[in-house]
């Protein structure tokens, strides 16, 4: 690549951030919302500009056990609530005037990208794109905009992340984007000789910055599925070794440091690098790659699929209109979180998150519901839960 075009690549992180802070976590509270990811979500829009390649730091991510009450529900390592006995819901007969208003989490905006190279082909490539189509027709998919790539590009080894950038089947809300999506696998080959993850991954995080900044408030996630580890597309990117992983973890790190920010989820099919694999996903935030084994591809990925698609949507929740027009007072307002099949519980406001609970984030003037960390780690890890704002009862804290 040309020192103009290394240029290029190293000043636009820095434009794209004079932009300004844009909010990545917002909702509108209008139907229920899933661990799971089975909501109904917003806007559409699309872009193809922005992003860049220079490195970051790195998070990680840690998994904890599923919580709440109820029976079926109970596990180890987090809890949604830190006492022994959360507080029950109030009484919808109550004299503080109970009303009920069904949440909505964050809506995702998920760029996938897919290894296509000949190590792919068979029972792996079956197995994947069975999966593929499976989660786009799944109905917990429903709301969630996804885009579809693969690399490496046909008869062009290129180092440009740009040339990535662009997917074979753009953003769209599923299920109506499905069959977009579909006729782009089936088009697909896997006939590459390397699979240039440098690349490819720059060119989906380059994409994911633009979609969230054309849909402010949603969430953004890349989901990269390889068989193997970063090679090529050539011996250096400019003064990038592109077969380095630190390089491409790199490119991770600063895809989740941008603002809107950008998660990187892998998927390791049988043949994956497990430790590379491994360090791209901590340093996208993510915490490490979803493996799937040869006993049953199709069902594995559809499952790993799915993970994602619960760990990549937030814990955020847009305040109901009620307390944003000011009919109802914030020091009015309950979280009420029902786990499948499981008991209703309240879970406490707690401003500081020192324990698992929930905050705003304006007390005087709240936009937004958070889940704590604690809490939204274990509504998560529960699967499907069905959370909903209770307004008219005074709140009750840790």
């Amino acid at each position: 690549m040309s020192p103009v075009a290394l240029r290029r690549l190293s000043l636009v992180p820095a434009l794209l951030l004079s932009l300004g802070a844009m909010a990545t976590c917002s909702a509108s509270a209008t139907t229920h919302a899933s661990a799971s990811g089975s909501t109904s979500m917003g806007s559409t829009g699309g872009g193809s500009t922005g992003g860049g390649s220079t490195g970051g730091g790195s998070t990680g991510s840690g998994g904890a056990g599923s919580g709440g009450s109820g029976s079926g529900n109970s596990g180890s390592g987090g809890s949604l609530f830190d006492a022994s006995t959360p507080d029950a819901p109030p009484d919808p007969d109550a004299a503080c005037g109970l009303i009920t208003v069904d949440a909505q989490t964050t809506p995702l905006d998920l760029y996938i990208t897919v290894d296509t190279s000949s190590s792919m082909f068979g029972t792996k490539w079956n197995g994947a794109t069975a999966g593929l189509k499976a989660f786009l027709a799944d109905p917990a998919s429903a709301g969630v905009r996804v885009a579809i790539n693969f690399f490496p590009l046909a008869n062009n080894p290129t180092c440009d992340q740009f040339a990535y950038e662009t997917p074979a089947a753009p953003y769209g809300l599923l299920p109506g984007n499905a069959a977009a999506v579909g006729a782009a696998i089936d088009a697909a080959m896997p006939d590459g000789f390397s699979s240039p993850i440098y690349p490819a991954l720059g060119g989906a995080i380059l994409a994911s910055i633009q979609e969230a900044q054309n849909n402010p408030g949603d969430a953004a996630a890349v989901l990269l599925v390889t068989d193997g580890q970063p090679d090529g597309p050539a011996t250096t990117c400019g003064s990038v070794n592109p077969d380095d992983p630190a390089a491409v973890a790199a490119l991770a790190a600063t895809g989740l440091a941008y603002n809107p920010s950008v998660k990187t989820f892998m998927i390791g099919l049988p043949g994956v690098n497990q430790t590379i694999a491994n360090q791209i996903a901590a340093a996208g935030g993510t915490g490490s790659a979803i493996l799937v084994t040869v006993t049953n591809v199709q069902t594995e990925f559809q499952s790993a699929l799915a993970t994602v698609r619960g760990q990549a949507l937030p814990c955020t929740y847009t305040i109901p209109a009620q307390v944003a027009g000011g009919q109802v007072d914030p020091g009015l307002v309950n979280v009420e979180v029902t786990p499948a099949g499981g008991a209703t519980s309240i879970l406490p406001q707690d401003p500081t998150c020192a324990t698992a609970g929930w905050s705003y984030d304006n007390p005087t003037k709240p936009t937004q519901i958070n889940l704590c960390p604690k809490s939204c780690t274990a509504l998560k890890a529960l699967g499907s839960a069905k959370v909903q704002i209770l307004l008219g009862c005074v709140t009750q804290t840790t």
